[in-house]
Formats: C-alpha cells, sequence, structure tokens
C-alpha cells in the first residue's frame, strides 16, 4: 500500500501549533517566534514533509513556471536548426537557472527563439532573456503581455539584468596578452547589437588608446566557424598584417582563428597569440593548441537571473542590476604563465 502523503495539518498537530502558524513559519512569514518556527522546521524534517509546490503556487495565483529564452538576434549563432541549449554557455545558463528554479518552487521551460511567445508567455510568471539586443521584440513583447521579465545582459528597458563585468575582463585579458612581449592585437567579433560585445569593443579601445597601438577590428559576417574562417585566414595572410595576436569575442571565432593560423603555418603561440572572451570546452579539446579564454561563470548567472525574476514576482525586490566577475582560463594560445 502507497505510504500516505504528510500534511501540513500532521506537521501542525505535531508540533502543537495551528495550520496557519505551521504553514507561516515553513514560508518564514509572518510574526513566529524565533523557538517556535525552529520546531516546526525540525518537526517537518522528522516527518518527512514536502511542500505541495503546485498547491503553493496555485494559492499564489501562479503557475509554478518560468521561461528561460535566447534573444533572436543572439540565436543567429547556432547553425540552421538547431537548438539554442546545443551551444555550451546557453546550456550551462540553462542548467544553473533550472536548478535554481527548483530550489525556489519553480520549474522552469527552454523557449526555442522562432517560436510564437505570446502562446508560452500565457503559461509562465515569468521570463528571463539571454542575450538581449538594443530594443529587443522580446522583450517588448513581455512588456505587452504583462509578465515580469530580466535579462542575462543589460538591457535598455526598466528590468532587472544580470551580466558579466566585460569591461575590466577585457582590460584583463589585453594585459595578459602584453604581459611577455608588446602585444598588437586585433578584435576579432561578429556584431556589435549586443551589449556585450559593445563593453567589449569599447574596453579595447580604450586600452589601445593608452598603448598607444592602432586599433585594428576585423568583422566576420556571421558568429559560426565556416562563416569567420575565410576572414581570419584572409587577415592573417595579408603581406601588411599588423597584428601578432587575436582577441576574439566569441569562442567560435577563436576556433576559427586557431584552424587558420594552422593552415597557414603559423606558430601559436610563437607567432600569433590567440584569447577568446567566451570560453568553452572546444577551446580545451581538439585543438591543435588549447585557447586562452575568460570564463564567464554562465551557470551563476543563470542562478542569480532566477532569483531576480522571483523577488520580483514576490515584489520584494526593485529593479537590480548585478555584476559577475570574469576569471582567466590561461592554456597554450599565450605566452604568459
Amino acid at each position: 500500500m502507497k505510504p500516505r502523503r504528510i500534511t501540513i495539518k500532521d506537521v501542525a498537530a505535531e508540533a502543537g501549533v495551528s495550520v496557519a502558524t505551521a504553514s507561516e513559519a515553513l514560508n518564514g512569514k509572518g510574526r513566529v517566534a524565533p523557538a517556535t518556527r525552529q520546531n516546526v522546521i525540525d518537526t517537518a524534517a522528522r516527518l518527512g514533509y514536502t511542500v505541495n509546490r503546485i498547491a503553493k503556487n496555485l494559492n499564489a495565483g501562479r503557475t509554478g513556471s518560468l521561461v528561460l529564452t535566447v534573444s533572436p538576434m543572439a540565436a543567429q549563432s547556432t547553425k540552421p536548426g538547431q537548438p539554442e541549449w546545443d551551444v555550451e554557455y546557453y546550456f550551462r545558463v540553462l542548467s544553473g537557472a533550472s536548478a535554481q528554479a527548483f530550489q525556489r518552487g519553480f520549474l522552469l521551460s527552454m523557449l526555442p527563439s522562432h517560436e510564437s511567445s505570446r502562446t508560452f508567455f500565457s503559461a509562465a510568471d515569468g521570463l528571463i532573456v539571454v542575450d538581449p539586443s538594443q530594443n529587443d521584440p522580446l522583450l517588448a513583447a513581455a512588456a505587452g503581455a504583462g509578465i515580469a521579465c530580466v535579462t542575462i545582459g543589460r538591457n535598455s528597458d526598466d528590468l532587472s539584468w544580470v551580466d558579466n563585468d566585460f569591461a575590466i575582463g577585457t582590460t584583463t585579458a589585453l594585459a595578459h596578452l602584453a604581459a611577455t612581449r608588446g602585444a598588437k592585437p586585433a578584435l576579432f567579433l561578429s556584431e556589435t547589437s549586443s551589449s556585450y560585445v559593445r563593453d567589449e569593443l569599447s574596453a579595447y579601445l580604450d586600452w589601445c588608446s593608452t598603448a598607444g597601438i592602432e586599433p585594428i577590428i576585423i568583422r566576420s559576417p556571421g558568429p559560426r566557424v565556416d562563416e569567420a574562417e575565410p576572414v581570419i585566414q584572409a587577415a592573417l595572410a595579408a603581406p601588411d598584417r599588423r597584428f601578432d595576436s587575436v582577441l576574439t569575442t566569441l569562442d567560435t571565432l577563436a576556433h576559427a582563428t586557431e584552424r587558420s593560423a594552422h593552415t597557414l603555418g603559423l606558430d601559436i603561440p610563437g607567432e600569433l597569440q590567440v584569447l577568446s572572451l567566451t570560453d568553452s570546452r572546444y577551446l580545451d579539446y581538439g585543438l591543435q593548441r588549447p585557447i586562452t579564454a575568460l570564463d564567464l561563470h554562465p551557470v551563476r548567472l543563470g542562478e542569480i537571473a532566477v532569483d531576480l525574476l522571483i523577488d520580483s514576482l514576490d515584489g520584494t525586490a526593485e529593479r537590480r542590476r548585478e555584476l559577475v566577475p570574469t576569471s582567466l582560463n590561461v592554456r597554450e594560445s599565450t605566452l604568459a604563465d
């Protein structure tokens, strides 16, 4: 026979309090004496009581569902037909967000960026948009639907966001390239609509100005390796090449750079240093030279985004801005240790 589920009434009776007091104690609400609250918590643990998440959300007028999606502009980094979660960065963001949502009593789903948004919005309590672009249509759609929304990446709307400190991260990366010799880095990018790319570009230009170095911007027509490789190979093969290192905004661009250098017979890092401002496992395995890269800590970004969204739903926080520091994973593509 299936054992009977322990209810809040069982906890209240065992702890010698009313159901209302037991509920407030377990939810961290109400004016419950600390000793009473602890007694209820201990009793619930001893009896094996777990909160009925569905009932709790229904009582609060919620579905218990959150949605995470990637901005349509950022989703162009995937191949046609490839889901966004096949990209390691987005998968790790989703992993952190899903686990944190569950801990907070919600289930989180990932909405493909090409799907109709309004259908999903009507069934969700809140939305997380990753890598929003300027005047992002997803943010406008969320506002029109009246759904709570936060972003991973800065937004131009009046919404909470969490992001990396790309200005400091980029400056750290450039200092690393110049640590053993006077580097002349080029910046390799594929777009400038995302806030993180604009931050990286601004930091690069500031660094070049301070160092008295001519900035060199190389632009790929798209973010994929097959799109970027012809562009960077031509730049590397140019007889008047004026750079000795390449700083890329994406791991795919770094991958294309490493492959092109190998094709041209350029020694990495002796003749060309390569550093990516986005890390992935593809930069550490399967290449001739593993590539030094910034770790953006995407799992942590996902966790914080969920906390920001749920706090907004609870009405416990005003608009917030959170910055997550980056860290540099040094590998064989750069000279400094």
